[in-house]
Order: C-alpha cells, then structure tokens, then sequence
C-alpha cells in the first residue's frame, strides 16, 4: 500500500491523522495529502519534527527491549502503535523476545489494513509469539480491556507491558486521558510497565503553541503538557531508573546526545508494585 494506491473505504483521506503524519516523518510510504500538508506545518513550527518522531521510535525500541530483558516480559499492549515499521513494536520483540505476545491498538483504519495485508508475518514459526491489531480508541478503554482480541491474546494475570508513546497529547484534557490510563493500570497485575511519551511546552513553549495553532487549523487535537501533567500519567506506579527525563536521555545507548531537551517529549518508564 502507497500514498499513490487508493485507500480503504472506511479511510477519511481528506483529514490528517496523527499516525499517517507520524509514518510522513519516518519516511513511510501509507500517508495522503492531508497528513503530508498538515506534517509540513509542524516542521515549519518545530524543524526538527523529524528527528523527534525518530527519537520516539528509539526510545520506544529501548522501553520493549528493558521490559524484555530486566523485566521479563512477555505480554504487550501497545496503543496509538501507529503503521507498522521498522523499529515497532512488534519488530523489536520480534529481535528480544519472539515468544512474546503482543495487542497493538489504533484507531486509523490504514493500521488494520496493514495489519491484514501482512497477517502472515503476525505468528513466529511455533506459534508462542504472536501480534494482534485492534482498531479501538484510548477514550474507550473498557472497549480494548473486554476486546476479544485483547483477552485472546493477553492473560491479564501475568505482567503485561503497556506502551502510550507520542500518543497521549491527541485526548484534551475535557476528555480526561488520566481516568483513560487509570483504567488500564489498574487491570494490569502487579510487575506490569507502563512506557510513555508526551510532548511538553517545558522545553520551547513559543514552537509548541505554533505547533498547536497549526494542529487546530488541521483540526486535530495536539495537546502539549507539562512535567507535572505527564507525571500523573503514572499513578502511583514507581518510575524505574532514570525516572521522567527528556526522551533522549531515557536510557541512551552509547555516548549521551550532547542536547537532551532537543526533542521535546518528557519519557519514562514505570512499574507496579506488588
């Protein structure tokens, strides 16, 4: 599927959607028009868009590979999971742990479709990993929790690895996203993570409020928190090392970037405690 090929039906080409712009940046090939257009405002307001959805990817692929490894886990559920790629969730589990079992969650329709087109590659060779998509929406979460194809895939007894990276700033705030994350985290069991990202007016608030300006004019929800909002995010989860930093600084590997606030995310990692 190409931005040249028809899309679904069920596909609104003519508005933007933040997982078609995120695949823009990193050089995908499933976005229209619309998601171009919109993309190329944000790189006007912020140049660097780019190299912030690449560190997002990054510190998505460094969140599984911990959650993996130290922790242990086996379980994800990954919402706002955006068009497959290099570097997605199920590709880095794919590289760590191919026996983990994984429910990535969107509400574009291109997802699904991708997720279809590709069902084949969605099992490993024994059968014990295996990813699932789910067209649902954060906003509903009781929806993803009883989905079939959540309770098909995940046992809620054991620890699951819950990913929300670049994804929360697309709920306002009259939507309350917290009651939304509070309601996952509570039926996820004790050892569960939980891995997020959110852009923040904290590190450049004049860029921040163009990007907003012009998510609005594309009538699409963007909003920027700040350290304290986000921390809620996490409940009363404890944060593992290094806490709630800026997305590059979040466990870097090799030489540490020379500017940790050049994208403008705040990015952490908790767990549950028993």
């Amino acid at each position: 599927m190409t931005n040249d090929q028809p899309a679904p039906s069920q596909i609104d080409t003519r508005l933007p959607h933040s997982a078609r712009m995120y695949d823009y940046w990193l050089g995908g090939s499933s976005n229209f028009a619309a998601d171009r257009a919109l993309g190329q405002a944000f790189e006007q307001a912020i140049p660097s868009i780019r190299t912030m959805a690449m560190e997002n990817r990054r510190f998505l692929g460094r969140a599984v590979r911990y959650m993996a490894g130290e922790a242990g886990i086996r379980q994800f559920l990954d919402i706002g999971t955006g068009v497959p790629a290099a570097g997605d969730t199920h590709s880095v589990t794919g590289i760590v742990a191919p026996d983990s079992r994984v429910v990535c969650v969107d509400n574009d329709p291109i997802v699904q479709a991708h997720a279809e087109f590709h069902a084949d590659s969605l099992t490993d060779g024994d059968g014990r990993g295996r990813t699932v998509y789910l067209q649902a929406d954060l906003r509903r979460p009781e929806e993803i929790l009883r989905s079939p194809a959540l309770t098909g895939t995940l046992d809620l007894e054991q620890p699951v690895g819950l990913l929300l990276v670049a994804m929360l700033m697309l709920v306002s705030d009259r939507e309350d996203p917290w009651a939304a994350v509070t309601t996952l985290l509570d039926a996820l069991p004790a050892g569960s993570h939980v891995a997020v990202t959110h852009p923040s007016q904290d590190f450049n608030p004049e860029a921040m409020a163009d990007v907003v300006r012009a998510a609005e004019q594309g009538r699409m929800t963007l909003v920027p928190r700040d350290r304290s909002q986000v921390e809620r995010f996490f409940g009363d989860w404890e944060l593992v090392d290094p806490g709630m930093v800026p997305v590059m600084g979040w466990r870097p590997e090799g030489e540490p970037p020379e500017d940790l606030n050049a994208a403008y995310y705040w990015a952490g990692v908790a767990r549950k405690k028993a």
